[in-house]
């Protein structure tokens, strides 16, 4: 699967370079990561899917009036649903966000380093950095 889709990537890249299509089979293992979206997505779109088929059956069979309505704003239930839902998620993520000091010192570092680089080419005078 991975060959053919490397394929396509390559044909893709090679017919439209102005898409700028980045690869996402690398040695660090972004293929792995790309099929697991991919699962995660065919696994939300079956959800849907299944979601729909049944509602559609409800709608069609003999239902009164008021159990009509009540199933026809199921689907704008579940999408408010689900927005809510993502809105949380969201929230969480961002209330627990991790803080990785090794990293926040490389990045200080590099920022320095172009802040130097910047001074030395005369776009930044010293006093404007500080």
């Amino acid at each position: 699967m991975a060959l053919i889709t490397r394929a396509v990537h390559s044909d893709v890249s090679r017919h439209f370079p102005t898409l700028n299509i980045p690869s996402v089979f690398t040695s660090s293992g972004k293929a792995q990561d790309f099929c697991a979206t991919m699962n995660r997505l065919l696994t939300l779109g079956s959800i849907v899917a299944g979601f729909f088929a049944v509602w559609v059956c409800i709608m069609q069979s003999g239902l009164g009036e008021a159990e009509l309505q009540a199933v026809q704003l199921l689907p704008l239930w579940a999408l408010v649903s689900f927005g809510l839902y993502s809105i949380a998620v969201i929230g969480w993520s961002l209330a627990h966000f991790p803080t990785c000091s090794k990293d926040a010192e490389i990045l200080q570092g590099e920022m320095k380093e172009a802040q130097s680089e910047l001074c030395a080419r005369g776009v930044l005078s010293a006093e404007e950095i500080e």
